[in-house]
């Protein structure tokens, strides 16, 4: 009988960090309140230090097992179990822990260099020029509180990501623990897809029965429903890597189930809460990604069976009977989802598209694409966005102000936190030099996975579709700027893509 290996504590100890780190980007209320911002931020170093702090030689030697009536022990591994490196050499080996890193020092150089400073009277508030304090060619950024903002807070947002990106990437060696972590998220991604239902129905006045919103639009634990959109939709990505990653084993295997069942339930369910949510973009890219997974996932049902030569005729019932069970779950789904309420959200989708040069939206990326070209190469620093994009946003009175009245004219400030447009936010305030090493940190995470391409294409495909329609969502909103998102975003990419690299690497002869 062949019996598993042993998975080393270390790596066991990682798994967990991780996996709970995933776990509370469901719950942390978005990130966006500052000691949620944290405990991401705590829980993605803490997973790195895990991967890679040097540990006495003695602890690579036990791992934890059950005998003897069930109870832990510390029993000795066999010295092939040994890893082949250290996890700190595997780091050392990756592009991405180099991009990354030149990343995060570029934002702490522009926190540490402010070149504008907030001043304010009577008549309201302003920036003001002044000398940085170490180099005007380097970054610079304005100088803020924390609360609500300023460069450090969004430097502490981006370590907690890659943090854990990387500690996952290099403290993680088995099958096991990559689904492990995998399956944390998507259950708690479900989990919290299901109360964000109950708390439409049951008309809940504060997010999760904890916490009152200054916006009625929260769902689920967030407190921007396209947040949450956002957030559930990458879910359904990493779900249905898993459901394809799966069905392709238990084929392998011979078995005729497997988890990739209880995937497609999960996706089912998240849908469902999405398009209840009534965000326009999430609807869009969620129902996108729903009829792409759809559209995998019978075509790599039609195809196994008759490579596997299976009889005309029992694929015939197979088919048929699957059809009809998807047919009714469908239909289930159909009737669960207001969509008098989404043609009402979406209004005359004509009238949309012909006056989309007046919208706020786009008036508000085309002087946030103004305000980057005045700082193009270095930007205007990390968190700057709302303090310097005023003095863009009066060129224009529509969106300066929030009415013209007829006898006295434009009043009401508005005020912008976010472009709405992450892409170009992000060029504004990090520049051409801090969006390439940010680029390129997520392609050295991503990159492993097109070693997969041909071993698991439909999962590798998948993937990188998840991380092109989140990035297509960034452009028309500021889902980048939930913290819970991007740690769940850069952690689900790297994870996603190791498993598939190291799974096609393991099967080849």
């Amino acid at each position: 009988m062949n019996r598993k290996p042993s998975i080393q504590l270390r790596e066991k100890l990682v798994a967990l960090s991780g996996a709970l780190t995933l776990a509370f980007t469901a719950w942390g209320f978005g990130g966006v309140i500052a000691w949620s911002l944290h405990i991401m931020l705590a829980g993605g170093l803490l997973t790195l230090a895990l991967a890679v702090v040097p540990w006495p030689a003695r602890f690579y030697d036990f791992s934890f097992k059950s005998f003897d009536g069930g109870k832990d022990h510390l029993t000795p591994k066999t010295p092939h179990l040994k890893p082949r490196r250290s996890s700190l050499s595997r780091l050392l080996r990756l592009p991405a822990f180099y991009f990354a890193s030149a990343f995060l020092l570029y934002l702490a150089f522009g926190a540490l260099n402010p070149a504008w400073q907030i001043a304010s009277d009577e008549r309201g508030w302003w920036i003001e020029a002044v000398t940085p304090p170490l180099a005007s060619w380097l970054p610079t950024s304005v100088e803020a509180p924390y609360e609500p903002m300023n460069a450090w807070r969004i430097l502490n947002m981006h370590l907690a990501a890659f943090s854990l990106a990387l500690g996952l990437y290099t403290g993680l060696n088995s099958r096991r623990t990559f689904l492990f972590v995998l399956w944390t998220f998507v259950i708690c991604a479900s989990a919290m897809a299901a109360v964000a239902i109950l708390q439409k129905y049951t008309n809940a006045e504060a997010v999760l029965g904890l916490l009152p919103s200054e916006n009625l639009n929260y769902w689920g634990s967030f407190f921007y429903r396209n947040q949450a959109a956002a957030y559930l939709n990458w879910g359904i990505v990493i779900t249905g890597v898993l459901y394809f990653y799966h069905a392709r084993r238990s084929r392998e295997e011979g078995r005729s189930g497997g988890p990739h069942f209880l995937a497609f339930c999960c996706i089912a369910l998240i849908a469902v809460s999405v398009f209840l949510a009534l965000s326009r973009g999430g609807i869009l890219f969620g129902g996108t990604l729903v009829a792409v997974f759809l559209l995998f996932a019978v075509a790599d049902y039609l195809i196994s069976s008759f490579s596997i030569r299976t009889p005309l005729s029992v694929v015939l019932t197979l088919t048929f009977t699957l059809s009809l069970l998807l047919s009714i779950g469908l239909f289930q789904a159909y009737r669960a989802v207001d969509w008098q309420a989404i043609e009402t959200r979406f209004g005359d989708i004509g009238a949309t598209i012909e006056h989309a040069n007046e919208d706020a939206r786009a008036l508000s990326s085309k002087q946030t694409w103004k305000m980057a070209q005045d700082n193009l190469w270095t930007g205007w620093g990390a968190g700057s966005f709302r303090y310097v994009f005023p003095e863009y946003q009066k060129e224009i009175p529509e969106l300066y102000y929030y009415r013209n009245h007829p006898r006295k004219g434009w009043w009401g400030r508005k005020f912008f936190r976010y472009a709405h447009n992450d892409i170009l936010q992000f060029l504004a305030e990090y520049g051409i030099i801090g969006c390439s090493l940010l680029i390129l940190a997520i392609l050295g995470l991503l990159a492993p996975a097109l070693k997969a391409l041909l071993h698991s294409p439909l999962s590798t495909f998948y993937c990188l579709l998840g991380g092109a329609a989140a990035a297509s969502h960034a452009f028309l909103d500021f889902i980048f700027h939930s913290p819970a998102f991007w740690v769940a975003l850069v952690g689900g990419l790297a994870l996603s893509s190791l498993l598939l690299s190291i799974d096609a690497k393991r099967a080849q002869p």
